[in-house]
């Protein structure tokens, strides 16, 4: 009976990360979740983790971490790798490690595989001409960004950075502003489900 309960407090748990950003949809019934918010939730259910560094190669920026989860009397492991191809941060073995604990959090939870640590997620850009067929004009790349926005902390952090530009057009071209700045309230109120 307690693994119910468990499973409908992780689900309550999600639900409120979801509304206050620490969750977001990344695929039809797939979500991310940040690493912060597993390391809570590990504390909440009493996830106890252990790693074991595998390989590391620092020349190459690779590393392979394997995490242990006990939770409820039985354990569960999984491993974090990093290599030039999945990640462009210059801490592989941090990353390692944090992808290894994140799964096997998620594995002990019982929620790996409709819920995937922001550390899975690729950092990657990819080397393809991604403006092949694209306009490089300054308003329709914001306006193209705020489609692709996948929660409220990338649309705030994409407002801030182009805040110049936007008190700039607003002077030049009120009618383009005045685009700009719907997509970004329609885009808003999409994430706070209006």
């Amino acid at each position: 009976m307690t693994n119910v309960i468990n499973l409908n407090a992780i689900e309550n748990y999600l639900e409120k990360l979801k509304a206050n950003g620490g969750m977001w949809e990344i695929g039809k019934g797939k979500y991310a979740i940040k690493h912060l918010e597993l390391e809570k939730l590990a504390t909440l259910y009493n996830v106890e983790t252990n790693i074991d560094l595998i390989h590391c190669n620092l020349e190459k920026n690779c590393a392979v971490v394997k995490a242990i989860a006990n939770y409820n009397a039985k354990s569960y492991f999984s491993f974090g790798e990093v290599s030039p191809d999945n990640n462009d941060f210059p801490y592989p073995v941090a990353v390692a490690e944090k992808r290894a604990v994140d799964r096997v959090i998620l594995k002990a939870l019982g929620i790996h595989g409709t819920v995937y640590s922001d550390q899975e997620l690729s950092t990657k850009k990819t080397t393809v001409n991604e403006n092949e067929g694209i306009s490089l004009e300054h308003g329709d790349i914001i306006l193209q960004k705020i489609k692709v926005c996948s929660h409220q902390a990338n649309l705030d952090e994409l407002k801030s950075k182009n805040k110049n530009y936007l008190i700039q057009l607003q002077k030049q071209n009120l009618k383009r502003f005045e685009q700009i700045k719907k997509a970004f309230l329609d885009r808003n109120q999409q994430f706070i489900g209006g």
